[in-house]
């Protein structure tokens, strides 16, 4: 595995990103590029990971108040007055097991700290169940809260929390 480097999403990066996206559904949503626009303007923090050069990665991080429709963030936002959520992560193939992911989460809790939010929140699908990213979550610290069918009775998502400060 290469050496990354994480660093803040540009408006360059949009067809990388993208193609990252599609590529990682269904475990992400899909994403046009009005969608990744409306991120780059609100999220908290939307970083990209590059390998020589090359984005090989990204997330999406929000925090509450969001100008975002997705019925799991409003979920989160009716339970907590502040939290930090991500919405996705997204990484490509070959690049898996480089601790991207790990470098990614320990940047949005050093932020959630920063920014004095108590709780770090994510969803996984378990229907269809997204295994790997239940098992990162696991070893991340984050607990089972709820399961929604927020989309539709075929599917299902865990919701999950961290904390990150005391309340």
């Amino acid at each position: 595995m290469s050496a990354f480097t994480v660093r803040e999403y540009r408006e360059e990066d949009a067809a990388a990103v993208l193609q990252i996206n599609a590529a990682n559904v269904p475990e992400v949503g899909g994403m046009d590029a009005a969608k990744l626009a409306a991120f780059a303007a609100g999220a908290a923090w939307l970083p990209v990971v590059e390998v020589q050069e090359e984005v090989v990665a990204f997330a999406v991080f929000l925090t509450e108040g969001a100008e975002y429709e997705s019925p799991n963030y409003r979920w989160f936002g009716d339970r907590h007055e502040r939290f930090f959520y991500v919405d996705r992560i997204a990484v490509a193939d070959g690049q898996r097991g480089a601790g991207i992911g790990k470098a990614l989460y320990e940047g949005a809790i050093s932020r959630a700290k920063e920014g004095q939010r108590p709780v770090f929140c994510a969803e996984v699908n378990t229907i269809p169940a997204n295994e790997p990213s239940l098992r990162f979550h696991a070893r991340f610290g984050f607990a089972e809260v709820a399961r929604k069918r927020l989309h539709d009775p075929e599917s299902e998502v865990v919701m999950l929390e961290r904390p990150v400060i005391a309340k």
